[in-house]
């Protein structure tokens, strides 16, 4: 079974400039990492997912996620992105970091108990701060303080 979040996890995309493109970015990563079997089919459900709203927050932080078959494990990604991305947001501010999750279609209860407790603590300041500006361990620290 895979560890739900582990270092490897945290990405830097130095490349993407629109949502598409991050939304390629993170299936591409989940693929490498063997938590989906096809990247294409979670990148077309994260954009799914996205035209039934947003799922910007505030302070350039989003939580884009879907639950899909062809996710093999529950998994969560922080990514920072280099170049400011337009996205719809609560403060009508550009993402700079995402966390983003995959969501197996069986069993996905989990894994929506685990996307409500991450929403909840991303509306606390402290820890958008920590996503977007901490080290490695910072990040792991508070994801793992988020899901128990």
């Amino acid at each position: 079974m895979k560890t739900v979040f582990e270092a490897e996890h945290i990405l830097f995309d130095t490349e993407s400039t629109t949502k598409e493109q991050v939304f390629a970015f993170i299936a591409a990563n989940a693929y490498a990492l063997g938590y989906v079997a096809d990247a294409k089919a979670f990148e077309a459900g994260l954009n799914g997912r996205e035209q039934h709203g947003s799922t910007g927050l505030t302070d350039g932080v989003a939580i884009p996620h879907c639950k899909h078959d062809t996710v093999l494990h529950a998994g969560i990604f922080v990514v920072r992105f280099s170049h400011p991305i337009a996205w719809e947001t609560m403060d009508e501010k550009p993402v700079t970091t995402a966390v983003s999750l995959t969501i197996p279609a069986e069993g996905s209860e989990e894994s929506l108990r685990l996307l409500a407790k991450l929403s909840r603590s991303m509306m606390r300041k402290p820890f958008r701060d920590t996503l977007q500006n901490g080290d490695a361990g910072q990040v792991q620290d508070v994801i793992a303080s988020a899901m128990a």
